[in-house]
């Protein structure tokens, strides 16, 4: 891996994240057992005292977005996805990203997420539900489609799946940009910072002007949310660059071409299309969204072999670092939310 400044950078914002540990916010994750690790890869059980007694219990498979760390989805009690799902009687198991070789690209990632499903079917006995968020979400959609059979149901949150003119913020950017395998080979590994800078450019709207108001209203609230800012703070430091690779597929393949909705995409020898995924679906937009808009996965919503489909808004919180991670975070999120999507998945759980 080159080291540039930006890769430097990141390890500087990695030290500040931890200054927020010694200050007391530190992620308060469950207790976990790493069952399968690999290059790249740790595949993490979370089970209550309850379920460790108890069988038969609905397994889900958590794809988090290979940028910045797992733990998103477990940061503190009253903000966790992880928790809310064990509470609901889930048997919860996470694909947790770690560093990867810069030439991982989406076929090694999806081989990785399949690994995952087929350990996770054969301790629960039958396909998990699958869940992703963002980038994850993504991941999780593709394998979905070259997998079909590894899955319960699919539940995608804020997942980019329909590109081109329907990229939102980063339609332009992708106009005036190099193609994204040169960027990657001059970078090697493509760091965080430098993601975070586009995301910046993209929609000043979403990554300046509504953290600075989301911090005034944390402030003016306090208590649980101002604490859920300041966690989600110390995890927005903590950066993981992207293989080279993946980053290039990801931008040119499925931004730049979109690749899967005009069903050019290609993984692990077969054409995949959205017409492929059989599984029952449910997916949650933002209204709002600029970086993620709805028009970048309804129409996969729309294509979706799927018979059995669920549409969901999310319409934000307040005080949430970025509104993109509010459906993980936020209070309406685990009051509204995540409540009818567990109660969708437990409905389609065998027995």
């Amino acid at each position: 891996m080159r080291v540039t400044p930006f890769h430097a950078l990141d390890e500087l914002r990695r030290f500040a994240g931890r200054s927020f540990d010694a200050a007391g916010y530190a992620p308060q994750q469950c207790a976990s057992e790493v069952l399968l690790q690999e290059p790249g890869l740790r595949l993490r059980r979370y089970r209550s005292d309850e379920q460790a007694t108890r069988s038969g219990a609905p397994a889900l498979l958590i794809v988090p977005a290979p940028i910045k760390r797992h733990y998103i989805w477990d940061l503190a009690p009253h903000c966790s996805v992880v928790r809310h799902a064990l509470g609901r009687g889930f048997d919860v198991w996470l694909a947790e990203w770690s560093e990867a070789q810069d030439d991982d690209g989406l076929e090694r990632y999806v081989e990785r997420i399949a690994l995952c499903a087929d350990t996770v079917a054969q301790a629960a006995g039958g396909p998990p539900h699958l869940t992703g968020h963002s980038l994850g979400g993504t991941l999780a959609a593709l394998h979905a489609l070259r997998h079909p059979d590894q899955l319960a149901s699919l539940a995608l949150i804020e997942a980019p799946l329909h590109f081109g003119r329907d990229s939102g913020a980063f339609a332009p950017w992708l106009e005036r940009t190099p193609n994204a395998a040169d960027i990657g080979a001059a970078f090697g590994s493509v760091p965080g910072s430098l993601l975070n800078l586009a995301a910046v450019l993209a929609s000043p709207r979403e990554f300046v002007w509504d953290r600075r108001a989301a911090g005034v209203a944390a402030m003016a609230q306090g208590g649980e949310t101002l604490r859920a800012l300041l966690l989600a703070t110390r995890w927005s430091l903590d950066e993981l660059a992207l293989p080279a690779r993946l980053f290039g597929e990801v931008v040119d393949g499925l931004y730049r071409e979109d690749q899967l909705m005009r069903g050019e995409l290609e993984l692990l020898g077969r054409r995949v299309v959205p017409a492929d995924l059989k599984a029952p679906l449910a997916m949650v937009v933002d209204p709002r969204g600029e970086a993620i808009p709805a028009a970048s996965m309804l129409p996969f919503h729309a294509a979706a072999g799927s018979a059995d489909k669920l549409l969901l808004e999310y319409r934000g919180d307040a005080g949430v670092l970025l509104q993109h991670i509010g459906a993980l975070v936020g209070a309406n999120a685990h009051r509204e939310l995540w409540p009818r999507l567990l109660d969708w998945m437990q409905a389609r759980s065998g027995g």
